[in-house]
């Protein structure tokens, strides 16, 4: 699972990736429409978050509110929501999982 700046980067980085942005000129409340995107652009973008972070956010969601600052507020959302889904046993397996995980990057 990720963390507020973990998710934020990695989005940065699919976000560069996909519009070819360079860091200098990477601003993260630009939206998709400021940047330049194309529609193709916008579902590579849609699709790479969903395979990334298991978030659904509808295609008009990215065009009216594509910038990184917002897809980062939409993916927590959705990470939440989905936290709120689990059994108590899925969430514990989870946890389990995540501190395992932490305690190896230590």
């Amino acid at each position: 699972m990720s963390t507020g700046a973990q998710l934020r980067q990695e989005l940065t980085d699919m976000w560069q990736d996909i519009f070819a942005v360079p860091d200098e000129e990477f601003d993260s409340e630009e939206s998709l429409f400021e940047a330049g995107g194309t529609s193709l652009q916008a579902v590579q973008l849609m699709t790479r978050i969903e395979e990334s972070y298991g978030v659904q956010i509808p295609l008009p969601v990215v065009f009216a509110e594509g910038s990184v600052d917002r897809l980062v507020e939409l993916v927590e959302e959705g990470l939440l929501a989905s936290l709120g889904e689990l059994s108590e046993e899925e969430a514990l397996r989870m946890l389990q999982e995540e501190t395992g995980r932490a305690a190896r990057d230590a």
